[in-house]
Formats: structure tokens, C-alpha cells, sequence
């Protein structure tokens, strides 16, 4: 695996980007366990980041819907 960024650091489509592609890495069956587990661990923090951005996107669109009521 290349070096990779925080999942912090990323933007949604960035993280769900490179979620896809782990999901993909690991339905192949093509990996050692250990390959497999950091992938794994990788994806954990990745879906976190994706339902981060979007309870942030969903706050969001609450308060602009409260505002113009």
C-alpha cells in the first residue's frame, strides 16, 4: 500500500473514492491477511469520515431550511 492521507484530510468524494476501491481490493480475495486487515482498518476510518461529511452536510441543510422559515 502507497502512502496515504489522513482520513481527515479528505474531502467525501476523495474518502468515498478510496472506500470503493478498498471494497474492491478485498472482494477480490487476492490479498494476505495482513494486506486484508490494514485494508480493512483503512475502510473503518474512511466510512467513519464519509458519515461525518455527511451528518456535517445534513446539519447544514437543517439550519439553512430553519433560517428561511
Amino acid at each position: 500500500m502507497g502512502k496515504s492521507r489522513e482520513p481527515e484530510s479528505l474531502d467525501f468524494e476523495a474518502s468515498l473514492t478510496e472506500l470503493e476501491s478498498i471494497v474492491s481490493k478485498l472482494e477480490n480475495n487476492q490479498l494476505s491477511l495482513q494486506e486484508s486487515l490494514q485494508l480493512y482498518k483503512r475502510g473503518e476510518l474512511l466510512s467513519k469520515r464519509c458519515n461525518q461529511l455527511l451528518d456535517e452536510a445534513e446539519l447544514q441543510i437543517d439550519e439553512q431550511f430553519s433560517s428561511d422559515e
